[in-house]
């Protein structure tokens, strides 16, 4: 890639696409009234609860609460990554894809090598999952797969391969030219002898597990070994197409077996994710390591809101646990939670779920460990059998640091709040104040139902869906806008933050306020009061919009007051502040 596609770029592209027009080539609308219905593609439904707004350019459905814009509908549907689901945008419109480093599209080289690339990958995988059937060794194949309690429709499904016991023969199946048989070695198929350039497979006598991206294209092999020998797994190497670090086995199949899926849970093996889902536990992924990375924990939080670690319970399984922990802090927002699961001594998934059944295994899963009681249990561990002061202050210099790695949330509250206690002493947390506080309780309110209308609330739901409604507060100052956001009441720093990006792109859309906060925080804030019916008639968009904006601005001048008011009293008041307060006095 030749670098990030550039914001105004992603925000054209959406102006330019109809998402009524994309959504119904799928899947068949239904004009209701202003908007279009649909039974749902996410989720099996008898009666439409699909529905699509062409005034905001956002879908949402009232069964599984799938949501979003064009770009999250094609990534949902059409399984794709972020960039290609621009990417398939900009062909609509027979427009190239930019970069901000250069300006100009991709390199037509790189995107026609990356297009062989995937098709020789392709190949490999249809070799591999020919030979499963009809190479000499096809009869003690087919033996183990027996003795792995795998079934016909599984190995299809996940398109187990093998790989033949010689040294050439992927070779010469499909590199029979210099060109090709090199692409095969950049590509991690083949390895070159050291000195002589000759080449020969990396994978021999091993069945094969085809490692898929998100749009089902093999980018990667697992080769687990047939017997005894050594090593057990061979994975492909780190090419221009795969990243061990990004990717995760099984999430393909996963997304496609459940739409909408509400949990993932995380193993350490390919055979684990397959046996897993021929039980029935269909949401499993494989993290391609001992620990999950920063950018597979993100990866998954694009696709879910929970998710089980499920490791060995040795002091091995238990380290590849923390190191995810700690991996997965920073990205801790409100409203996902993770967890972990550890299996008695000798056993894994795979052993578990054959023996103990589908049932048992997933009662185990509701009973995972939730992260703060692991995050101290582990750390107590470390401290060992020491008590009193130093416990305390080995405790504190341990927790600390992770603690100041995390987002504002509800998680850092309860880790920073538990860490309180346990040191019988205030503990500063960093960047926790009222505001926070206040927006984390309103969640909690808002969690239980009945949403309380304030004016904020209105104010940010109607410019959400006319964001023109922001110029009749083009006259505000920066200084103003910053006044109003320290203000503290909920859900008023992100008004403010609306407003400015209003105000930067007069011409902006739902979707593209949308796109803007995609993969933040906000984003969730923003679909929930777009998708929400705030009844108020087109024609009386505009007074009622001023009229929150007017009891927003009463509000903080009567606060804006008190304050100044309290500052005079205790003689703490500035000359500018006196002069502000002279001002505010005025106001009625």
């Amino acid at each position: 890639m030749a670098g990030r596609i550039p914001r105004n770029f992603i925000d054209d592209i959406i102006a330019r696409t109809d998402i009524v027009e994309v959504i119904d080539a799928r899947v068949r609308l239904k004009k209701t009234g202003k908007n279009y219905s649909a039974c749902c593609p996410f989720h099996n439904e008898k009666s439409p609860s699909f529905t699509v707004a062409p005034d905001k350019q956002f879908y949402y459905c009232f069964g599984c609460g799938a949501k979003g814009n064009v770009i999250s509908f094609l990534m949902e549907y059409d399984s794709l990554e972020f960039v290609d689901a621009i990417e398939e945008l900009a062909g609509m419109h027979g427009m190239d894809v930019p970069r901000e480093d250069t300006g100009q599209p991709i390199d037509p080289a790189k995107k026609a090598q990356s297009k062989q690339d995937y098709e020789v990958m392709a190949q490999a995988t249809q070799f591999y999952q020919h030979q499963l059937t009809h190479n000499s060794q096809s009869a003690k194949v087919q033996q183990y797969i027996q003795q792995r309690g795998l079934n016909a429709e599984t190995v299809q499904y996940f398109q187990i391969g093998y790989s033949p016991a010689q040294w050439d023969g992927l070779l010469k199946a499909i590199g029979k030219s210099r060109d090709q048989a090199m692409q095969l070695r950049d590509l991690g198929m083949l390895i070159e002898k050291e000195g002589k350039g000759s080449l020969y497979d990396r994978f021999r006598d091993r069945l094969m597990f085809p490692i898929l991206d998100r749009r089902g294209k093999c980018i990667g092999f697992g080769g687990r070994v047939i017997g005894d020998g050594t090593p057990k797994y061979l994975n492909s190497p780190e090419t221009r197409i795969f990243h061990k670090g990004r990717e995760l086995y099984g999430l393909y199949q996963a997304r496609n077996a459940n739409r909408g899926l509400e949990r993932l849970i995380v193993v350490e093996g390919y055979m684990d994710v397959v046996a897993l889902f021929q039980a029935g536990i269909t949401y499993a992924v494989a993290s391609l390591g001992t620990s999950t990375t920063a950018e597979q924990i993100q990866l998954m939080l694009r696709t879910t809101s929970e998710i089980v670690c499920c490791y060995d319970g040795d002091k091995a399984g238990r380290a590849a646990a923390w190191r995810t922990l700690e991996n997965a802090l920073p990205h801790l927002v409100d409203g996902v939670q993770i967890k972990f699961m550890f299996l008695p001594d000798g056993e894994d998934p795979d052993s578990f779920v054959k023996t103990q059944g589908k049932e048992k295994f997933e009662h185990e899963v509701a009973k995972a460990q939730d992260l703060v009681s692991f995050f101290y249990q582990n750390l107590y561990e470390k401290i060992g059998e020491s008590d009193g002061d130093f416990a305390r202050s080995k405790l504190s210099q341990l927790a600390q640091p992770l603690i100041d790695s995390m987002p504002d949330s509800e998680y850092k509250h309860a880790i920073a709040s538990t860490l309180s206690v346990k040191l019988k002493r205030d503990v500063a947390v960093n960047k926790i104040d009222k505001v926070s506080q206040a927006k984390a309780k309103q969640a909690k309110m808002n969690a239980k139902g009945g949403k309380k209308v304030t004016p904020i609330r209105m104010a940010v739901a109607l410019m959400l869906s006319r964001p023109h409604l922001s110029q009749h507060l083009a006259h505000l100052s920066e200084s103003q806008l910053n006044a109003l956001a320290s203000m503290e009441e909920p859900g008023i720093d992100f008004l403010v933050a609306l407003l400015r990006f209003c105000l930067n792109n007069p011409n902006s859309s739902a979707a593209a306020i949308l796109e803007h906060w995609r993969g933040t925080a906000q984003e969730k804030i923003v679909s929930q009061l777009l998708m929400w019916e705030h009844h108020v008639e087109e024609d009386n968009i505009e007074v009622v919009f001023l009229d929150a904006i007017e009891k927003i601005l009463a509000l903080f001048v009567n606060k804006r007051k008190a304050l100044l008011q309290a500052k005079a009293r205790m003689n703490l008041i500035s000359n500018e502040e006196k002069q502000e307060y002279l001002q505010l006095l005025k106001v009625r």
